[in-house]
């Protein structure tokens, strides 16, 4: 009689250490953008990113921190000494896709903006801890409007991001 609970037990870690540790959720297929993310765009730009849940499971935000970025962008902006973090929303589309929007800004030394940054584009899972990405990079002057206004520049590319793994070290 009390080995039934003792197997509760045994079965109740086995799911809790499995939903912890991202396998059950790659085996039902229940993956997300929720999480950490490592990317690197076809630029050479590296980032992290945190993306996490807004209203519901379909709709959140995330923030990225740049790893490695020109933020001159190859001299565009030559007056620009840095890149300000970027926030920004998704949307899940289907079951693996997603769609997203992020801004951020090119600042100068004495704090003046220099341009604003928008990208756009889809994130599509490919399994749990990858997912590639399509952007479309538009640069506005900041006396813009970015919601209304057409921007001065657009780039295209591709890119990719892999969830950041636990990993314990005993």
């Amino acid at each position: 009689m009390t080995k039934r609970p003792v197997v509760r037990v045994v079965v109740s870690a086995v799911v809790a250490i499995l939903l912890g540790s991202g396998v059950g959720l790659a085996q039902s297929g229940n993956c997300g953008r929720e999480g950490t993310w490592f990317g690197e765009g076809d630029s050479g730009i590296t980032w992290m990113a945190t993306d996490t849940r807004g209203a519901n499971a379909t709709v959140g935000q995330f923030d990225i921190e740049w790893v490695s970025i020109d933020p001159t962008l190859g001299n565009f902006f030559p007056t620009s000494v840095r890149v300000t973090g970027a926030k920004g929303v998704w949307k899940k589309v289907t079951q693996r896709k997603y769609k997203y929007t992020w801004v951020a800004y090119g600042v100068a030394a004495d704090n003046s903006l220099v341009v604003v940054a928008r990208a756009s584009g889809f994130a599509i899972l490919a399994g749990c801890n990858r997912a590639n990405l399509t952007y479309t990079l538009e640069f506005f002057d900041p006396a813009q409007n970015i919601w209304t206004d057409q921007p001065g520049f657009t780039a295209t590319g591709t890119a990719v991001e892999k969830r950041m793994p636990l990993v314990v070290v005993h």
